[in-house]
């Protein structure tokens, strides 16, 4: 169904609408009620779907968080911004226009509240404000939430955002107050970061850190889903170059109440996200200027949540790689309507200056910018027939293209391909290639697509000729090697918060503290060896605790209060 209509005018300057996006983390696309999935509580969302455009087959070009990001404030692929991973590095042409810098340039009050993920986290990209609350803030200095719970009392806070290490995905206690928490946080400072601009259209980022893990909830949250009917996770269906079999690192062994209690979780702080939503809309609402703003409702990727025997993100699977995206503008999208073309995050950039009739060009050669994404009120998104999405470098590599029914993977590790009938099979759980029932030509048109777009948008040196190359075949093994799927990433174990600056041993009495309190049990030793997936999990936490504590844990003993 088509959703925009085309009035043609000249707009000028004063007239163009101010541009809000509301940007959580890791949001998946079926935790909207209205989208069609009811046991979610998303009343504000619900409104925004009302009232706008839902996008039902909306995209991320790369399920992790740098990458997504980038290629929303750019138009661009990581080929032109650098972010394939997550990594230290600045972005690779600090010259690549940006949509803050852009609306800037043309007249707009532009502000960043909340999550980035920049790098430099204060490199500002063209927001002339930013108020930022990132995941793990190396100085209290660069991260105004947490110098927020300073002010309030709160500054002896270690793990502002939930506990990382041991708990990544345990549903935990919020350690602050649940008007302090940092969901409600972003909410309140968009509405007084909103109440300051006057007389000048405005573009405001508002980034929350929910959904993603771990999950810090309010006490008076922790049941908020406890009788909802919410769906059970897409049934284990792992492949090379992931295992297969039954592996506790991938929380295999979890009890259905356990695995229940996390999706709960995860929902919850989708609800948190939702309720600070509306404290925004409410405050446009009685502004008069909601009408009059673009809001844009969106994530940087989804989150397995136990589907297919995955957690996390960076994946090519509908729960990692597919997005809610709704837009409310009423004057150029009609209420109530829902779009299937493809969309993703690149698209944002060309069509928000699409709205506010901005023609943007090259100052040397004053021809128009080249976007990877095209304006979703343009001929050109019309005429999209493929979806394509990929993952970082190296073996961990992969690249996917999708068309309206059919779905091609390829894993550099191996070589390893899969092929999907989503119209058959929208749950992804039957492998046509490894069965040997793949449409011949369907194969061979979406694979030939897939090279022609990975030599176009890819790493350098990744396609040879007309192939793709491949790396030697190795097993992901989660409780060995890196693997960013598993319900028990090793890495998380290093996301100690060392920003307070305390001795070792005061840093490590804080830490076993708020483990405590987050957990919410007296017993602390016997629920972490109800949790711990393996001895080697508990060796690997050990040696990066004793780091960080100054060496004064036992071999084998758990923190202690």
């Amino acid at each position: 169904m088509d959703a925009t209509s085309h009035r043609e005018y000249v707009m000028k300057p004063s007239e163009r609408p101010n541009i809000l996006i509301l940007f959580p983390d890791q949001a998946r696309y079926d935790t909207i009620a209205a989208a069609g999935y009811p046991w979610m509580k998303t009343p504000h969302l619900d409104r925004l779907v009302r009232e706008g455009c839902l996008f039902t087959n909306a995209y991320t070009p790369c399920p992790l968080c740098m990458p997504a990001r980038h290629s929303a404030m750019t138009g661009k692929t990581p080929r032109s911004h650098g972010y394939f991973g997550i990594t230290d590095n600045p972005i690779q042409d600090p010259g690549l226009p940006t949509l803050p810098r852009t609306l800037s340039d043309h007249g707009y009050a532009t502000a960043a509240v909340g999550k980035m993920h920049f790098h430099p986290p204060r490199r500002h990209h063209g927001f002339e404000k930013m108020v930022l609350m990132e995941e793990i803030p190396r100085h209290r200095h660069e991260d105004e939430y947490a110098q927020h719970l300073s002010r309030c009392g709160l500054g002896h806070l270690q793990n502002l955002h939930g506990i990382r290490p041991l708990l990544y995905h345990e549903p935990q206690i919020a350690l602050m107050p649940e008007e302090h928490h940092g969901a409600n946080w972003v909410g309140r400072t968009a509405v007084e970061w909103l109440e300051s601009v006057q007389d000048q259209p405005f573009f405001l980022l508002c980034g929350w850190i929910n959904p993603h893990p771990p999950w810090n909830i309010p006490p008076r949250l922790r049941d908020l889903y406890r009788d909802a009917p919410i769906p059970t996770p897409i049934p284990r269906s792992r492949e090379f170059p992931f295992v297969e079999s039954v592996n506790a690192y991938y929380g295999d062994h979890d009890s259905p109440q356990e695995m229940r209690k996390i999706r709960e979780a995860y929902l919850t702080m989708v609800s948190m996200v939702d309720d600070n939503v509306g404290r925004i809309l409410r405050h446009l609402e009685r502004t008069g200027l909601l009408d009059h703003t673009v809001v844009i409702y969106t994530s940087d990727h989804g989150e397995m949540l136990q589907d297919k025997g995955f957690y996390q993100k960076s994946l090519p699977y509908e729960s990692a790689v597919r997005i809610p995206l709704v837009i409310r503008y009423p004057k150029r999208f009609r209420p109530g309507s829902q779009d299937a073309r493809f969309a993703d995050l690149m698209d944002l950039f060309p069509t928000l200056l699409d709205l506010a009739q901005i023609d943007a060009r090259r100052q040397e050669t004053k021809e128009p910018r080249q976007f990877d994404g095209v304006s979703l009120v343009s001929e050109a998104s019309r005429q999209r027939q493929y979806q394509r999405f990929d993952f970082h470098t190296g073996r961990p590599r992969w690249t996917a293209v999708r068309d309206q029914q059919y779905k091609y993977v390829y894993f550099y590790n191996g070589g390893t391909e899969q092929f999907f009938d989503l119209r058959k099979d929208p749950r992804e759980l039957r492998n046509l290639i490894r069965t040997g029932e793949a449409p011949r030509e369907d194969y061979a048109r979406l694979k030939a697509k897939c090279v022609e777009l990975e030599k176009r948008y890819g790493p350098e040196g990744y396609v040879e000729g007309d192939r793709m190359i491949a790396f030697p075949a190795e097993e992901v093994r989660p409780e060995t090697n890196f693997d960013a799927s598993a319900k028990y990433p090793a890495w998380a174990h290093r996301h100690f918060q060392r920003f307070a600056g305390g001795s070792p041993a005061v840093n490590g009495d804080c830490f076993a503290r708020e483990l405590r309190s987050a957990l919410g049990v007296k017993d602390v030793s016997a629920r972490l060896d109800q949790l711990a997936p393996g001895q080697h999990w508990k060796q690997a936490f050990l040696e990066e605790y004793r780091k960080f504590s100054g060496g004064n844990q036992a071999k084998d003993r758990w923190p202690e209060a």
